[in-house]
């Protein structure tokens, strides 16, 4: 009996020793942190700031915690940005994940509210996703290198889905599913340049007048 406590006991000791120590955020805005020991199925640290939202309406979070490698999207030890934008909302995200004690101290820069000169075909309003009438352009913000399209499942309706995203969501199945819903069928595509989209205008532009 003794030999089965000791037993225990070392176990124990050894399990507590081995566990991952990550910062967690102490208020909403993560100001502060503080150091926790992680649940023996934390395999990662994870820090990510967050920009959520509209235009009109932006919200901006800062989260530090233990986490697992494989909800970690991105390369181990990088910090990395990865976005979705179809315009009438967009949500982009600047994330490191490693695995080393309290290796996620440091707060990620804020992911880049500016574009980048490339345009993909979007939708102009959520009502246009449901309804599949979707005739405008979106210019796209920061990393987002690639243009997406497809359909998606949300509350039991088809939505047609279409703007920016960064390229290394496009094979992402899970996280797809998770920014878009249930049954998500997106391709990737290459975006167009800002002056490409203009030809392209003014082309349509000429051939209307052309034909009245």
């Amino acid at each position: 009996m003794k030999l089965l406590l000791t037993v225990c006991l070392t176990w124990a000791l050894l399990y507590t020793a081995e566990s991952l120590r990550c910062q967690t955020c102490t208020n909403n805005m993560c100001t502060t942190s503080t150091s926790v020991q992680c649940p023996a199925t934390s395999t990662a640290c994870r820090t990510i700031t967050s920009v959520m939202g509209t235009d009109s309406s932006t919200d901006v979070t800062v989260n530090k915690t233990c986490s697992t490698l494989l909800s970690c999207i991105t390369p181990v030890n990088f910090a990395t940005e990865w976005s979705v934008n179809r315009g009438f909302r967009r949500e982009a995200h600047n994330q490191l994940c490693c695995v080393t004690d309290n290796c996620n101290l440091q707060t990620l820069a804020t992911p880049s509210t500016f574009t980048n000169g490339k345009v993909c075909p979007a939708c102009r309003s959520s009502a246009a996703s449901m309804a599949g009438i979707c005739n405008t352009t979106l210019a796209c913000v920061g990393a987002e290198d690639s243009c997406f399209s497809g359909n998606t499942t949300l509350r039991c309706t088809d939505e047609l889905q279409l703007g920016c995203l960064t390229r290394n969501l496009c094979n992402n199945l899970p996280v797809l599913n998770t920014l878009f819903g249930d049954n998500t069928k997106i391709t990737c595509g290459a975006p167009w340049s800002v002056r490409m989209s203009t030809v392209l205008l003014s082309f349509a532009l000429t051939a209307f007048k052309v034909l009245v």
